[in-house]
Parts: structure tokens; C-alpha cells; sequence
């Protein structure tokens, strides 16, 4: 198995010398297996590349260096099931360099927990405004460890045939989908098999028909309180306002105020009785602009038996999923109901929800910091944690339709947060 590398010193004997840039190749593995991964490159105060494996060629990225001193930041799923990998390196002028990097996984959740992920609005460039190419916006996906991967264009399907080739190649499920773009909002739709134009005069109602009929099983709401193009922020309560909707997106990008109103709104739909499922996405169009990478926020759903896009998708309809930016969650209640299912609890019988926490270091160490459970879209009870893994069990005693929820807080503020498990008292 390839030794970690924690640090590579080469070519000392030419430093003070002038020379060409270097081809250095890093090769990447997970557990001893070829992975796809990105490396980020840096001088003191200053990122030189971003550089991702080819789509054909896992396991193996080419940076091309002139000569100098860099740090080389190696991931591969880094905060979600490995730990980030840094490499100090010189180079100077002379042959070639090759480096290993064996990167283990801490945690795996469709192996331990059967919880799979996706990144559930992603662009490419066939979107007007998206730089990755399609293709390789498979190994993008794939270098976060997701296990599904998703395209998700504005107003296009263009970028659905070379996508769809890339990841068939590499034997994994792929979400081709559409971001339908309106001034009254936005909406990703999937899978699609033709596309939803836009229309001047189109309603949302209109928009969500023609996504059904081309194919689409759910209906994503994105960036519900953007203050340009969120549908809460225009629409909610609206004449126009059409609820048929299936998904929401309490994360997107960056954590930001608006997610945070986007929580607050769709506890108020929870408690109307609207059971919408909340994702996370990182909505990037641009492979090298680290801020808002594929995969930072993802979603897990629990897929028992085999993974297709059609069992994920119906998984995901069913609300057995969470939203993430690194820590995970398993919310189970009574000892066998899961988010998404109702509970039908005798009057005056304890009720009891058990969650397990898990947290990977990024490229320093954290630590799970706070649990919320949360109760009717209150916070019913805030528990202290620390370390990487912890369990917690609370008990009620529900007189009334409760929703239980449970959002989790690392020490460095990522978080994550399940979906409902209901109770009816009787």
C-alpha cells in the first residue's frame, strides 16, 4: 500500500539556479484504491491552481510548477469521510516528480449507515453562466466523494449526453436534471428528458406542469430567500404562489442569513402540514473557485437495497435524508422509525428518538460542538457535545401532531440537519 507523504523535498541541489516549470504527478489513493481528487496549490499568501484528476485517469493529477516552494493540499471527499492531506514541496529545475498520497477514510456513510450522497445543483459550462466542462464535471463531483453525481443547468439539457457518457463510464448513477430559471424563480427539476424553456408569460403552475411532463419526480425549490430570485421571497402567499413543489434548499453555498430565513420558513410549512424534503446544495458553476465547490453542501438519503437514481429519488421523496456541510446525522425514533415516517404514539406513552453524530476533521482537527433537537420549529433542547462521535437519546411525550427534527453544530460552525420524523398521538 503507498505510504502518506508528508513531505517531499526535491531537486535542493538546483534551487538557486533558473530553470523551466516541472510536470509534477501526484498520485492520489483512498484505502489503496485510485480516487479522484483535487489539489489545491499555494505559495506563502497566495493559491497558484486548483488542478482535479482527468475524468479517465482517477487516482493521478498533473500540475505543471515553475520553480519554487508550494504546499500542496490533497483531497478527496475532505470533511465529509477523509481528512485533507498537505505536502510541502520544492521544486527545481530537472526531471519530472512523482508524489503518493494515501488518504484513509475516517468515516464512510453508505457503507456503515447505507446513507448515500448527492450535490443536488451543480452546473456546468453548457449553463450560460458555468465554467466546468461536462464531462469532467463527473471526476469534480466524484473527487468530493459523492456517490451520485448531478448536472443541473440553467434553461439547458445541452450538457445532459456528455455528461451522462462521462459517468457511465465511471459506473456511477447520474441525476441529469435542469435549474428552470424565471424571474418568479428558480426550480431544479429531475430527471428531465427534454427541456423547460423559459416563457415571458409562464406561471410557476405552468413551469412545474411541463417539468412533470418531461419526466421530472420532484421539484426543487433553489435558493427560496434569495433577494433576487427566491420563490419565498416573491411568490410566498402569492395568488400566483404554487406549493406542488417537492424539495427545498435550506443550504446553499455558503451558510448565509438567507438559509437561515429559508429554515425558519419551512419549519412554518412543516407545521401547516407541507412535508417537503430539505437538501443541501452547493450550487457551483466554476471547478477552480474553491468558495463554493461541489459537494461543500450535499445531501445523504438512506437507500436500502441497491443504489439507482430511481431508488435514491424515491428515498429522497420519502424524507429519509439529511443536509450537510460536514457533520452527519442518523435520526431514528422507537427504534425503527426513521425521518419521513409517521409514528402513531398511544396518549400518555413515552416517546424516544436516538441520534448518532459523526464528524470528520477537514484538514485541522474539530469537534461536535452543540446538538438542537427541534420540536414543532421550536428549540426544544440544546445539548453540549465533543469529539468526533456521539449519541443522544431524548425522551417526550407528545399530547399533539409533533414533528421532530435534530440540526448539529461542529466547533468550527459547519452543520447539518436531518428531516422530520412525525407522531400522531392517538
Amino acid at each position: 500500500m503507498l505510504k502518506r507523504i508528508a513531505a517531499l523535498v526535491l531537486g535542493t541541489a538546483a534551487l538557486g539556479l533558473l530553470g523551466w516549470g516541472q510536470v509534477v504527478t501526484v498520485y492520489v489513493t483512498v484505502d489503496g484504491e485510485p480516487a479522484d481528487a483535487v489539489i489545491t496549490v499555494s505559495t506563502p499568501g497566495r493559491r497558484v491552481q486548483v488542478a482535479y484528476n482527468d475524468v479517465h485517469e482517477p487516482g493521478v493529477v498533473r500540475l505543471q510548477l515553475m520553480r519554487g516552494e508550494y504546499s500542496l493540499r490533497v483531497e478527496s471527499g475532505a470533511g465529509f469521510t477523509t481528512t485533507a492531506h498537505i505536502s510541502q514541496l520544492i521544486v527545481g529545475p530537472g526531471h519530472p516528480m512523482e508524489i503518493a498520497v494515501e488518504l484513509p477514510r475516517a468515516f464512510w456513510p453508505r457503507e456503515t449507515w447505507n446513507y448515500y450522497s448527492a450535490d443536488l445543483h451543480v452546473h456546468s459550462s453548457a449553463s450560460w453562466d458555468g465554467i466546468t466542462p461536462p464531462d469532467q464535471l463527473v471526476a469534480v463531483q466524484l473527487s468530493a466523494d459523492l456517490d451520485l453525481v448531478t448536472i443541473t443547468d440553467h434553461n439547458t439539457i445541452l450538457g445532459h449526453a456528455p455528461f451522462g457518457k462521462a459517468a457511465a463510464a465511471r459506473g456511477v448513477p447520474a441525476i441529469l436534471g435542469e435549474e428552470i430559471t424565471a424571474f418568479i424563480g428558480h426550480w431544479n427539476a429531475f430527471p428531465l428528458h427534454t427541456v423547460v424553456d423559459y416563457g415571458r408569460d409562464k406561471t410557476a403552475s405552468d413551469y412545474f406542469r411541463e417539468a412533470r411532463e418531461a419526466g421530472a419526480q420532484l421539484i426543487q425549490v433553489c435558493h427560496p430567500s434569495s433577494r433576487l430570485w427566491g420563490y419565498f421571497q416573491l411568490l410566498l402567499g402569492s395568488p400566483e404562489y404554487d406549493d406542488s413543489f417537492d424539495l427545498v434548499e435550506i443550504y446553499n453555498g455558503e451558510f448565509s442569513a438567507g438559509d437561515e430565513q429559508t429554515i425558519a420558513t419551512l419549519y412554518e410549512l412543516w407545521n401547516g402540514g407541507h412535508r417537503y424534503v430539505a437538501v443541501g446544495v452547493s450550487d457551483d458553476h466554476d471547478w477552480r473557485n474553491l468558495q463554493s465547490r461541489t459537494g461543500r453542501a450535499r445531501t445523504y438519503v438512506l437507500v436500502e437495497g441497491e443504489l439507482t437514481v430511481e431508488t435514491w429519488l424515491e428515498a429522497l421523496a420519502a424524507g429519509r435524508a439529511y443536509a450537510t456541510y460536514g457533520p452527519h446525522i442518523r435520526l431514528s425514533a422507537q427504534g425503527t422509525a426513521l425521518p419521513g415516517d409517521t409514528v402513531f404514539v398511544p396518549h400518555g406513552d413515552p416517546f424516544e428518538l436516538e441520534v448518532e453524530l459523526v464528524l470528520v476533521d477537514v484538514d485541522q482537527p474539530r469537534e461536535l460542538h452543540r446538538a438542537w433537537i427541534i420540536r414543532n420549529g421550536e428549540l426544544w433542547q440544546e445539548i453540549p457535545l465533543s469529539g468526533h462521535r456521539a449519541t443522544v437519546r431524548v425522551t417526550d411525550t407528545p399530547t399533539e401532531p409533533t414533528w421532530y427534527a435534530v440540526r448539529v453544530f461542529a466547533d468550527d460552525e459547519d452543520q447539518a440537519h436531518s428531516n422530520p420524523i412525525w407522531t400522531t398521538p392517538r
